[in-house]
Parts: structure tokens; sequence; C-alpha cells
């Protein structure tokens, strides 16, 4: 049993390794912020499972009879990482919903903080106080996935909607997880006691550093994470970089309606840019959409303007950037 709970904890840490990696890669191509953050909750994650490890390790001489079951082990350490890795999802959370707001990205964190804190400081030590302390956690993630869900449901334009339509089943999936994760620790930390656990105190020991369901919804993410990075580095490093390429097209349907919406272009001007972003010059594009070539270069110079850049080479990189 020691060893499928070693190859388990392997698995989610390797899973961690991966997709964190993937992201910084994602980042260091295209410089958009939320790769940056989905790295930093994986660091995050890796380092409070090696805290586990190291728990064990440490353990492993040691008779269960006489380990706490109820501790909470370097509890302001095991707060400091929890408190970088939601706050790495908050952050992505807000890049995707473009909220640029200082107090909203830092006051839900600040609110984590203290809450956990004060459970530390003035809850006696106990199933109870173990409870809380970890689902604290719980309470945060839904916090996020919540905003996200009805900051989703309240937008109007379908241009934000089509763009944040593809995170929607990660978001169902972490709904759903959440109220599972909650679940396991109600019945692992409050129900099943060590003195009445048919499956021993060892066991017991190793279910009590961890929570298989919050184990697997970051599986799911770093799947997720892994996808989306590998599919931004395949669109890069595809040659050519120009042209009417599939999987070129497919990124550019996918992060044009956001760029629009943020920049506030035209419908008419979202056409022009989609065949600018294709590498066609104003002639091509004039005549694929039955304009004038002068109409063509006055769109083109409002989505300049518009998007702050100074010529196409600009347009292209701050594009692929956002």
């Amino acid at each position: 049993m020691q060893t499928a709970f070693y190859l388990y904890t392997v698995l989610v840490l390797l899973v961690c390794v991966c997709a964190g990696t993937m992201s910084l890669a994602a980042y260091l191509i295209c410089r958009k912020r939320s790769h940056l953050y989905v790295m930093a909750f994986f660091l995050f994650y890796f380092l409070d499972l090696v805290l586990i490890f190291q728990r064990e390790y440490l353990g492993s001489g040691v008779p269960a009879e006489v380990l706490p079951y109820y501790a909470i082990d370097a509890p302001y350490l095991k707060l400091v990482l929890a408190a970088a890795a939601l706050e790495s999802l908050w952050l992505v959370a807000c890049e995707q919903l473009d909220k640029k707001s200082v107090a909203l990205r830092v006051v839900p964190v600040v609110v984590y903080v203290i809450a956990e804190t004060a459970t530390i400081v003035f809850m006696p030590e106990g199933p109870l106080r173990q409870w809380v302390y970890y689902d604290i956690r719980q309470v945060f993630l839904a916090w996020v996935v919540a905003y996200w869900l009805v900051t989703f449901r309240r937008l109007k334009g379908t241009d934000e909607r089509s763009y944040l339509k593809r995170f929607l089943p990660l978001m169902v999936c972490a709904a759903i997880m959440v109220v599972a994760i909650v679940a396991e620790d109600t019945f692992v930390i409050l129900m099943l006691r060590p003195d009445t656990s048919p499956t021993g105190d060892v066991v017991m020991l190793f279910l009590s550093g961890r929570n298989v369901s919050e184990s697997l919804l970051a599986v799911y993410f770093g799947v997720f994470s892994i996808r989306t990075a590998g599919s931004l580095m395949r669109l890069r490093f595809n040659e050519p970089l120009v042209g009417d390429t599939d999987v070129r097209r497919q990124h550019i349907d996918e992060l044009i309606p956001a760029y629009c919406a943020v920049h506030g272009l035209t419908a008419r001007e979202r056409d022009i840019l989609t065949l600018m972003l294709e590498g066609k010059d104003n002639q091509n594009i004039a005549s694929e959409l039955h304009l004038a070539l002068g109409t063509v270069k006055a769109h083109t110079h409002h989505i300049l303007k518009k998007s702050g850049c100074a010529n196409r080479a600009d347009l292209m990189r701050e594009f692929w950037k956002e």
C-alpha cells in the first residue's frame, strides 16, 4: 500500500513538472502572463507535495500509533505555499476575464491568509481544526470558479464568450471536484477515525496528508495546460509562421474575438485584421472583401491606432503576445 501511495504521488509530481515546464516555455515564446501564472501554480503545488514526501520520509521509522494524525505539519509554510498557488490560479482567471483592478486581484488572497492564520492561532488541535485549515482552500477555489462562471454568464458580447467558452469544461470540472474534495476531507478527517479504520493506522496516516480528489483536479488542470501550451508552441515552431495554414487559422479564430473586444475593433476591422494576420497585403484584402483599396487603408490605420501599434510588424507581435 505504501508503494501505491508513493507511485501515486510521483505521478502527480511528474504532471506538475511537465505542466509547469510547458507553461514556462509558452510564456517565453509569447510573453502572455497567464502562462507564467500557470507555471507558478504548478511550482507551488509541487513544493506542497514535496512537504508530504518529507513528512512520510521522516516518519518512516516511527510507529504509526504514536504519530499525530490531526497535527498540521509546518502550518505557516503550507499556508504560504497554498496562498501562492491559489493566488496564481486567481490571476489566471483575472487575465482571462481582463480584470485589471489591483484590489480585486489582491483582496481575496489577503482574506484567505487571515482566515488560515486565525485557524492556526485560535483553534485547538484536533480533527475540526485540520478540516477547517484544509477546506478554507476549497472556499477560495470555489470563489475563483464561481466568479469566473458568473462573469462568463453575464457577458453579452459573443466575441468574449466564444473565446472563454473553451475554458468552460475546465471550470465545470473544477466546480464538481471542489465538492468532491470537501466530501473526501469530511469523510477522512471528521468521520473515519484511526482507531476504528478498517484500513489500518498506516493507511490512515497516508490519507491524512493527501486528498485524492484534489490530486485528480490538479492532474486534469495539468493535462489541460500541457495541451494548451503545446498547441501554442506547435504554432510558433511551425514554419513558416506567416501564411494561411490550418493551425495558424485555428489560433487566429480563438484569439481574435478577445483581442477585438479589448481594443474596441468593429466587425469590419475584425475581418480586415484577420486577413492581415494571415499575411495578406492591402490589395489582396480589398479584393477578397470587395472593398476599395482606400477603404482598406483607412481601416488598417484605425486598427493600428486602436491597438497602439506603429506598423503591421508591431501589430503582429502585439496580437500574438495577447
